[in-house]
């Protein structure tokens, strides 16, 4: 799998946790889970026979018990919602209102996979999704580039404190197809300025010094609530995760290019740079 020049390593995620697993956890059920796996393992099965070429392991799978996860590869998702059944959505936003070109064009570009926190209230699509379509995605980790002074990129992979898992906050919408009337949620997660430790690791490329925005355990029912929905109650939640409870050490420049389900893709790489593991 080619990395996409585009995107830096925060369109890397690691969620190696089954639904089963995470729904006991955020107190969900997975009965659309389960119709997502049949539906998603049909398409697999049409792609397979339509084509001689093999299909990526991220195109009609969903994505879970992956160790890496790239965001390009428009992967679907496992996503907490204010309903208790967890949800499966597709990485890279359709805005309800795109037409099939439009999608097109979206899916193409990549677009529409983050969103930063200070554009919220105020761009489009977002600012017509903040009220009543915040999600969030379950995630045991993330992945960032750290630039030496030569401006070559060493990826980091970045966990809280022993590997507990934690949410990612997003937005999601749904489109849906004009001829067959076929829904797809959809999601892209919001990022914040970079905390300490993520200012060191995480300062070069194109988007320096950002972060996701991850929503604390004590707060993730608040930011789901429907009832949340004015501008000032949502405005307390955009700050960086404390650096006191993440840690992070260097991958394998190869991380994405192995087996995803393998936890090699997280494994600490040997390296003599002079920014060991690290842990504020």
């Amino acid at each position: 799998m080619k990395s996409n020049p585009r995107y830096t390593m925060c369109f890397y995620i690691s969620q190696h946790l089954q639904a089963e697993t995470i729904a006991r956890r955020y107190g969900r059920h997975t009965r659309r889970v389960e119709s997502a796996r049949r539906k998603l393992a049909a398409l697999e099965r049409e792609a397979r026979s339509a084509t001689d070429d093999r299909t990526s392991p991220y195109a009609y799978r969903l994505g879970e018990g992956m160790y890496v996860i790239p965001a390009q590869a428009d992967p679907y998702a496992l996503i907490i919602s204010s309903d208790l059944q967890l949800e499966v959505m597709r990485w890279g936003l359709t805005p309800h209102s795109a037409t099939t070109s439009e999608k097109a064009r979206y899916d193409k570009e990549h677009l529409y996979k983050e969103v930063p926190a200070e554009q919220l209230f105020t761009a489009w699509p977002w600012r017509k999704l903040w009220q009543h379509r915040r999600c969030l995605l379950p995630v045991t980790g993330f992945f960032e580039p750290h630039y030496d002074e030569y401006g070559m990129a060493r990826p980091y992979y970045i966990q809280r404190i022993g590997g507990i898992p934690f949410c990612i906050a997003a937005l999601y919408d749904e489109w849906r197809h004009p001829t067959t009337n076929e829904p797809l949620r959809s999601f892209a997660t919001i990022t914040v300025a970079a905390n300490p430790l993520l200012r060191e690791i995480h300062n070069g490329g194109s988007h320096p010094f950002r972060m996701p925005l991850i929503i604390p355990d004590g707060y993730i029912e608040q930011w789901l609530a429907p009832g949340t929905d004015r501008q000032e109650e949502v405005e307390p939640y955009l700050i960086p995760y404390s650096a006191h409870d993440l840690e992070a050490w260097p991958v394998e420049k190869s991380f994405d290019s192995d087996n995803p389900y393998a936890p090699s893709g997280i494994a600490r790489a040997e390296t003599h740079d002079p920014m060991p593991a690290l842990l504020f």
